[in-house]
């Protein structure tokens, strides 16, 4: 006997779960675009920094922007990231999947905690 009680709404829902399935992907892709975007706009203000920038505060001070910049980024992309499994644990309920929910949940809340709280600290600086 199967002591994890599952629920697929997948299985009551026919094709439309299929588009729900590839909305989760795109989701997840979207995610991935505004993390990769925030890489990006790292990268350019961590360059201008230091190839333009001569003077040691100034320097500093783009890095600090950049961080900013970054952290927001992956504010954002976790964010998105719990939706994309949120309606993938609604498709799919179980026991596990709610566990596994859970937990992502938790390390994301907890990275998003200190990530708001280091953003916090640059934005006095």
């Amino acid at each position: 006997m199967d002591k994890d009680i599952t629920f697929s709404l997948a299985d009551h829902l026919g094709g439309f779960a299929v588009w729900l399935e590839w909305l989760v992907v795109g989701i997840e892709i979207f995610a991935l675009a505004v993390l990769l975007l925030g890489t990006l706009r790292f990268a350019g203000r961590f360059a201008s920094g230091e190839a333009l920038r001569r003077d040691a505060h100034e320097r500093s001070h783009q890095l600090n922007q950049g961080r900013l910049v970054l952290g927001r980024h992956i504010l954002a992309g976790l964010e998105v990231l719990i939706v994309a499994d949120l309606i993938r644990t609604v498709l799919h309920f179980s026991f596990a999947n709610i566990l596994l929910l859970g937990g992502l949940v938790l390390i994301r809340s907890f990275i998003s905690f200190f990530l708001e709280r280091e953003l916090r600290a640059l934005e006095e600086q």
